[in-house]
């Protein structure tokens, strides 16, 4: 009985670090695009930025790649609570 029960909540704690990986990926993505967007909009308008988005579009590429996954999305949190010293607070 204890195994079933630990076993649904450890897929409901994977489904719910999934959901916020993935909205996570999304944003990120999201804001590389206005990024690139703006980017294109300045150096129509005579700012050289050529440069700078071929150094940084890659990168949040990666990034967003990374934070893509489950157990990193989940890990974050832990990591920067146990860098704080500050118990898990429920809302």
């Amino acid at each position: 009985m204890l195994l079933i029960f630990a076993t649904v909540r450890t897929w409901r704690a994977y489904r719910r670090a999934s959901r916020r990986a993935t909205a996570l990926s999304a944003y990120v993505l999201a804001e590389a695009t206005d990024l690139e967007r703006l980017t294109v909009q300045l150096n129509e308008h005579g700012f050289a930025l050529e440069h700078t988005a071929a150094e940084l579009f890659p990168k949040l590429e990666r990034l967003s790649l990374i934070l893509g996954q489950p157990l990193v999305a989940a890990t974050i949190p832990w990591l920067i609570r146990r860098a704080l010293g500050r118990p898990y607070r429920r809302r």
